[in-house]
């Protein structure tokens, strides 16, 4: 049986942009990068095929970066700029979440709500593979 899960991930997505001060937007791609559901601005430079893969991707960069100093993998990963913020966090080993964010958003904050909203999607993620 297939359980379609991605109408619950866009809640997700829509509750992080239209509730928490400074996100204008957000994507949800699987590990390997294909974008299951984003929220995006409308903006000829953020197009979500490519956003989730280059985030995947520069997920699995910042993890084999940071297992230099152990066995741990990255927990988030931040980039900024003077345009804005963008914020990938892992959904256990199954998908990304990547926050984007204005350029004076607290980075603090958006990882805190980051790895809120990836404990809900992995239960998501998770429920959906035991069906």
């Amino acid at each position: 049986m297939t359980v379609e899960i991605t109408p619950s991930i866009q809640q997700v997505l829509d509750h992080l942009v239209d509730r928490i001060p400074g996100v204008v937007g957000a994507l949800v791609s699987s590990a390997d990068g294909f974008t299951l559901a984003a929220r995006t601005p409308s903006d000829p430079f953020i197009e979500p095929a490519g956003l989730g893969a280059m985030s995947a991707a520069g997920l699995a960069l910042s993890n084999r970066l940071v297992t230099t100093m152990g066995e741990s993998a990255a927990t988030v990963t931040v980039h900024r700029s003077a345009d804005g913020q963008v914020v990938v966090l892992p959904i256990a080993h199954l998908a990304v979440l990547t926050i984007l964010a204005s350029p004076g958003s607290d980075a603090e904050q958006l990882a805190l709500v980051g790895r809120e909203a990836t404990r809900g999607l992995d239960r998501l993620f998770r429920g959906a593979a035991s069906v």
